[in-house]
């Protein structure tokens, strides 16, 4: 016998009258036909019990495979409890949920770019519960997601601020989040910050911001913008000896993103002084030492500045790296180096920056 299945309010309201008015009646709905909150009556039979297990085992939950049959979760956690299948609550057991210090975390493919992404949470629970709503709701890695909201994607795409919204944020915003009111105001929230992005930097979770910003920095030199420039007093001691010789040299010469210490144009020249510390002299230093001011070991910035002169060399300059404790011994070098070069003349290439 097929039960025809009801979703009209009209009558649940009529079956609860029934109960209220005849308990014995009510008594018997409930014992003998599967009753269900969101219509009169179920048939079970029009719910396949493998295709129930196959939702289930695909992720989703009790309530959106309800939704699917269009019945609540109640008959679905029966099926499920039936085949003795665990409960949602459960599932976290079969997860690996890995911690690190105080933060759970589980990994997820993203569905768009196949990179393993983590669901995060300071409580393994959330962390579990966020992992299967995240696989109902097909949502994509935080990248691919941002990718998918550029242009006409964003929904604040062409929508611009009125001036009586623009007003109205002003006026919300006053005296909010100043002084003490700040979190950052607390030296243990600046801390605490500070702490968390420093270990998302080094572990390379910060690895596309890295890159953003090393490109714009770079670009930011090619278009001569770059002022923050550190000038040594023995560049300028040294400038004034070469203008003493006859020489019309620059400071901070840019050659394409390096900014060079000292360009004598008329010897197509370029000199890089070494402060002994800030580059660690192999004569004073090893290359395992550790510059804390540059948070580097000796063999990595000597890497830097070979890659560097490197660069210089390909431009076609002339190139020559005078050492502070070579110049200290023997003021001197700076004419040897201009009287070497001055047999050799050769016209410098076109600058890329003249200041």
């Amino acid at each position: 016998m097929k039960v025809k299945f009801l979703k009209l309010k009209k009558y649940n309201n009529l079956f609860l009258h029934i109960i209220l008015l005849s308990p014995l009646w009510g008594l018997f709905f409930i014992i003998v036909v599967p009753f269900d909150t969101t219509g009169l009556f179920i048939n079970m039979n029009n719910i396949s019990e493998n295709l129930v297990i196959d939702k289930y085992s695909e992720g989703l939950s009790a309530k959106k495979i309800g939704e699917i049959f269009g019945v609540s979760k109640t008959p679905i956690l029966r099926i499920l409890n039936k085949h003795g299948l665990v409960r949602k609550r459960d599932r976290c057991n079969q997860l690996d949920i890995q911690q690190d210090e105080n933060t759970y975390f589980i990994l997820k493919t993203c569905n768009r770019c196949k990179n393993e992404t983590k669901i995060t949470s300071t409580d393994s629970t959330i962390a579990c519960r966020n992992y299967f709503n995240s696989i109902s709701n097909n949502s994509l890695c935080k990248k691919c997601s941002l990718e998918l909201q550029k242009g006409k994607g964003n929904p604040f795409y062409g929508k611009k601020h009125t001036n009586k919204t623009k007003t109205q944020i002003s006026e919300n915003r006053k005296g909010k989040a100043i002084g003490k009111l700040n979190s950052m105001s607390k030296i243990e929230n600046r801390k605490k910050v500070s702490t968390q992005l420093k270990k998302k930097w080094d572990s390379g979770d910060l690895d596309n911001l890295r890159h953003f910003l090393s490109e714009k920095i770079k670009q930011t030199i090619r278009d001569g913008k770059f002022k923050g420039v550190i000038k040594s007093k023995a560049e300028k001691i040294i400038l004034d000896q070469i203008k003493d010789i006859g020489y019309f040299p620059y400071q901070s010469y840019r050659v394409d993103t390096k900014i060079c210490d000292i360009f004598v144009p008329e010897l197509n020249l370029i000199i890089e002084y070494n402060g002994d510390y800030w580059h660690c002299n192999p004569k004073k230093y090893d290359k395992n030492y550790f510059n804390e001011k540059k948070g580097k070991y000796a063999w990595e910035l000597w890497e830097y500045d070979e890659k560097k002169l490197e660069l210089i060399r390909n431009f076609g300059y002339n190139l020559e790296v005078v050492w502070e404790d070579d110049y200290k011994s023997d003021k001197t070098i700076i004419n040897n180096i201009i009287n070497r070069y001055d047999t050799k003349f050769k016209y410098a290439p076109k600058p890329s920056r003249k200041d």
